[in-house]
C-alpha cells in the first residue's frame, strides 16, 4: 500500500485542495458580490430609471395602437415582448388588468377596491378610454445576478485549474526530465545518470531505468573487453600458427628437393614435421576450448559442497596419472573447512590443463607441491613446480591460461599465475559460500 499510494494520494490531495480553494472563492464572489450588487441597486436610481423606461415604452405602445385599459389581448402581447415584466392596471383603486392572470382580469368598475400601498410606485398612463394607474414590476435585474454567478463560476474554475497545474508543475517537470534522460539513453549516452527524486511510482521507475542503464553500460564494457581480448588472442594465435607452419614449409622443401644427407636426416626432418603438426593440433584444441568457454553465456553452479568432496577424487586421479610419467604429487592430508560452489565440467578441464602444463614444462625430478588452504573467505588450491631446463616456451601461446582464467571468472573465482626464476606457481581461488 505504501508503494502504490504515492501518486494517487498526491493527485487526490491536490484535487481536494484545488476544489476547496475554488469552492471558497465561488462562495466569496457569489455572496459578497450579491450583497454589493443589491446594495448598489438599492442606493442608486437604476431600478427607477429602468422602470421609467419601460413605462415610457408602454405608453408609446398604448398611444400608437390606441388601446384602452380593456384591450387585454394587445396588452398581453406587449408583456410577452418584454419578459420578466409584471404589469398591473388600476382604475379607481380597482384592479382591471394583471399580466399574471390576464384572462381573469376584472372588467367592471364596481368590483372591490384594492388597497393602496405607499411603498409601490404608481405611474399614470393615458389610454383611449381614459387615464389609469399602472404598477410595473421588472425582474430584469436577475440578469445581473446570473452574470455574477457565471463570472464567479468561471473565476473559481480557473482558480481550480491554476492550483492544480501549479501543484503538479514539479511532477510534470520531473516527467519531462525523465523523458529527456531516457531519450539520451536511447541515443547511446549511458554515462548520464537517471535522476531519482521523491518516493513514489515515478521514483521506482527512475530507479529501474538507472539500474537498466548501468546494466547496459556494464554489458557494453564487457563486450568491448571481450572484443579486445579476442583481438589480442587472434593476433597471438596468428603468430603461434605462423611459426610451426613456416617450419613445416621449410622441412617439406628440404625433403622435396632432397637437400638432406642420408635416410637418418630425412627421418629427423619427418619427426620434426610430426612435432610441429602436434603443436598445431594443440593450438587448434586451445582455440576451440577458448571459443567454447567464451561462448557460454551462463553456467549453473552446483549447490555448496565441502572442499574435500569437490577435489579429493579429481586430485587423486591427477596424482596417479602423473606418477606414470615419473612425477611425484603428494596428496592433501588436511582439508580446510568451508563449502564452495563449482561447475564440475570446468573443474575437470582445469585439472586437465594443469596436468598438460606439468607434462610439458615441469621437471619430474622435483616433486610438485600442492596445497589446499583457506584464506579469509576464500579457498585456495595451488600447484608449484620446477621448470624443466630444456622446456621450450616457443609453442606456448598463453591461451591455456586465458581459458582457465575465463572458467574461474564464470564460477566467481580468481586465477593467479606467476613464474619466479625456475619455479612456476598457479593458484585457484574459490569464494566460500
Amino acid at each position: 500500500m505504501e508503494r502504490h499510494k504515492g501518486l494517487t494520494a498526491r493527485f487526490g490531495g491536490l484535487l481536494c485542495l484545488a476544489g476547496l480553494i475554488g469552492g471558497i472563492l465561488f462562495l466569496l464572489l457569489k455572496v459578497g458580490g450579491g450583497i454589493l450588487l443589491e446594495d448598489y441597486l438599492e442606493r442608486s436610481d437604476f431600478l427607477e430609471r429602468h422602470v421609467q423606461e419601460k413605462i415610457d415604452s408602454f405608453q408609446m405602445y398604448v398611444t400608437e395602437h390606441r388601446l384602452s385599459a380593456q384591450d387585454t389581448l394587445e396588452l398581453t402581447r406587449w408583456v410577452q415582448k418584454n419578459p420578466l415584466i409584471l404589469l398591473e392596471i388600476y382604475r379607481s383603486n380597482v384592479l382591471i388588468y394583471t399580466s399574471y392572470a390576464p384572462n381573469e382580469s376584472s372588467s367592471s368598475e364596481n368590483d372591490l377596491e384594492a388597497p393602496y400601498y405607499d411603498w409601490e410606485s404608481y405611474y399614470l398612463v393615458q389610454f383611449s378610454d381614459g387615464p389609469a394607474d399602472v404598477v410595473l414590476y421588472s425582474g430584469e435585474t436577475w440578469q445581473w445576478f446570473a452574470c455574477l454567478t457565471t463570472v464567479s463560476l468561471a473565476l473559481s474554475f480557473l482558480t481550480f485549474l491554476a492550483v492544480f497545474i501549479l501543484g503538479s508543475r514539479d511532477l510534470v517537470g520531473y516527467i519531462c526530465q525523465l523523458s529527456d534522460q531516457v531519450q539520451a539513453m536511447e541515443g547511446g549516452d549511458l554515462d548520464q545518470k537517471i535522476l531519482v527524486k521523491g518516493d513514489h511510482e515515478l521514483s521506482s521507475l527512475a530507479r529501474g531505468l538507472d539500474s537498466m542503464r548501468r546494466s547496459f553500460k556494464e554489458q557494453r564494457e564487457r563486450e568491448k573487453e571481450i572484443f579486445r581480448s579476442n583481438q589480442i588472442m587472434i593476433t597471438q594465435m596468428s603468430h603461434d600458427l605462423r611459426t610451426p607452419l613456416t617450419a613445416i614449409q621449410i622441412y617439406t622443401d628440404i625433403l622435396r628437393y632432397r637437400r638432406f644427407e642420408g635416410s637418418g636426416q630425412a627421418e629427423d626432418y619427418l619427426n620434426r614435421i610430426d612435432a610441429k603438426i602436434a603443436q598445431i593440433r594443440q593450438i587448434s584444441e586451445n582455440i576451440f576450448e577458448y571459443s567454447l568457454v567464451s561462448g557460454e553465456q551462463g553456467i549453473l553452479l552446483e549447490p555448496p559442497a565441502p572442499v574435500e568432496d569437490v577435489f579429493l577424487d579429481l586430485l587423486s586421479e591427477t596424482a596417479g596419472y602423473l606418477e606414470q610419467y615419473g612425477f611425484t604429487l603428494p596428496l592433501v592430508s588436511h582439508w580446510p573447512a568451508g563449502r564452495i560452489r563449482v561447475y564440475p565440467p570446468y573443474i575437470k578441464r582445469l585439472m586437465d590443463n594443469v596436468t598438460s602444463n606439468l607434462l610439458k614444462y615441469a621437471d619430474p625430478a622435483v616433486p610438485v607441491e600442492m596445497s589446499v588452504r583457506r584464506e579469509g573467505e576464500q579457498i585456495m588450491l595451488s600447484f608449484s613446480n620446477a621448470v624443466r631446463h630444456d622446456a621450450s616456451h616457443e609453442d606456448s601461446s598463453g591461451i591455456g591460461l586465458s581459458n582457465m582464467r575465463a572458467m574461474m571468472e564464470k564460477m566467481g573465482g580468481e586465477l593467479a599465475a606467476e613464474e619466479e626464476g625456475e619455479t612456476f606457481r598457479i593458484s585457484f581461488r574459490f569464494p566460500v559460500k
